[in-house]
């Protein structure tokens, strides 16, 4: 099972996630460089907000902001640095609470974990080592910044794991239910969508979060790219994929987002718009006629039993063989053909053919074992090389239902688990002790 939570580290935050020595708390390291191109922040080791007796500092913020402002490609201005900051901060909080979840789980990550998923990202983003440090020295973030992004995603999602993945709840009906709506939705149009959210968990904060969207969406209409900012300022699940909540159909969003989505245009995002769970903005990619679901499908497992005769071989000897392979097919009971079988046949070698579909066998060969029951043989079937018995050893039906049932099953469970993720990280901040200064 996957896990897919909203992460602030985007692809090039996580490209630069990890350098230096130590794994640990936070980023509070003296003597940060000026980024080149930004504007100095106000750093220094003050108290930005103390989270269960564990300090965030001044310069933990700063360099969230940095962060943020360079991997979004954001111009820096008074506004987008106030909104980045309020951003860092509630990030930063948000780490300290799972950091200190895992503590509290016995949940832990190693650096030789840190270093596996940031070669990972490495090698998808095509980033070298040497253009890694570059990036690090002219963006004046320092090495604790990254890794502490990186460690607190790694801890999190083990924590989540642990403490639901056995305790899902994805019923037969729910995953049916599913896959009726699939089938009833065949031939309508659907649209591959893009979110960003802003989550307003009272209604305090439904103001500074409409300022936000609208400042992000000004950001992007100047240039800024939707997937950065969604992984950076996102908190719905899909924010990990840069805001990709995939192809959706009619119905699937809340009113207001569906309604919205029906009057876009491809290749459009829309102003804010306030629905449950807070302020979004919409991007629409493409959109299709939702395919029809797949036909029914019959998958057989077969083997052989090969007699080599080509073309040459007179009729006397074809008809021979053909009356011994007759004969040796009645023994086969099983996929394990007896050595006295293949004994009794010259040149007789026995090996797999494969699980593969029914429609795309040789008509001969459909012929051979059209009704037969598991472990009998059917032919011999006659080819250019030889004669063949053929072995089934197994038929499997996949319906249309059938064939969908482990993607929707998979899919519901993600969406589940993402929800559960977020309530906990929710009741993680309601019963903290969490002073912002």
């Amino acid at each position: 099972m996957r896990l897919s939570f909203p992460t602030a580290v985007s692809l090039l935050a996580l490209a630069l996630a990890f350098t230096g020595p130590a794994l640990g708390g936070a980023a509070a390291q003296t003597g940060a460089a000026t980024a080149a191109g930004l504007p100095g922040l106000s750093g220094g080791l003050g108290l930005a907000a103390i989270v269960n007796e564990e300090v965030v500092t001044q310069l933990d913020v700063d360099q969230r902001v940095r962060l943020l402002l360079v991997t979004t490609g954001v111009p820096y201005n008074a506004d987008t640095a106030r909104a980045a900051r309020l951003t860092a901060l509630r990030s930063l909080v948000d780490e300290t609470l799972q950091i200190q979840e895992a503590r509290k789980e016995g949940v832990s990550a190693t650096e030789a974990d840190v270093e596996n998923s940031f070669q990972r990202v490495l090698q998808s983003n095509n980033v070298t080592q040497e253009q890694f440090d570059q990036i690090l020295a002219k963006a004046g973030i320092t090495a604790a910044t990254m890794k502490r992004q990186l460690l607190a995603e790694l801890l999190w999602n083990r924590v989540v794991l642990r403490r639901y993945q056995g305790r899902l709840s994805v019923g037969a009906e729910q995953v049916q239910a599913a896959i009726d709506r699939i089938k009833a939705n065949a031939g309508r149009p659907e649209s591959l969508v893009s979110e960003i959210m802003i989550a307003v968990d009272n209604p305090e904060q439904d103001a500074p979060a409409r300022q936000l969207a609208q400042q992000l969406f000004d950001q992007i209409r100047q240039g800024a790219r939707f997937s950065a900012l969604a992984r950076q300022y996102s908190e719905a699940p899909s924010a990990a994929n840069g805001g990709d909540i995939g192809w959706i159909l009619p119905g699937q969003l809340s009113g207001e987002l569906d309604e919205t989505l029906a009057q876009m245009q491809v290749n459009s995002i829309s102003p804010p718009v306030r629905a449950p769970g807070g302020w979004y903005i919409i991007g629409l990619r493409e959109r299709r006629q939702m395919p029809p679901p797949p036909p029914e499908v019959t998958m057989v497992e077969i083997k052989q039993v090969f007699v080599p005769a080509n073309m040459s071989t007179d009729p006397a000897t074809l008809a021979d063989l053909t009356e011994r392979m007759a004969e040796a097919r009645d023994r086969i009971e099983g996929c394990a053909v007896p050595r006295s079988v293949l004994d009794s046949l010259p040149g007789a070698t026995f090996g797999e053919v494969g699980t593969l579909n029914i429609k795309d066998l040789p008509a001969e060969y459909r012929n051979a074992i059209e009704g037969l029951p598991i472990g009998r043989a059917g032919g011999p079937v006659r080819s250019t090389d030889g004669l063949h018995l053929v072995v089934l050893c197994g038929r499997d039906e996949q319906t249309p239902d059938s064939m969908m049932r482990d993607a929707v099953q998979r899919n519901l469970e993600d969406q589940q688990l993402a929800m559960l993720a977020r309530r906990y990280l929710r009741d993680l901040r309601r019963n903290a002790t969490i002073e912002i200064r």
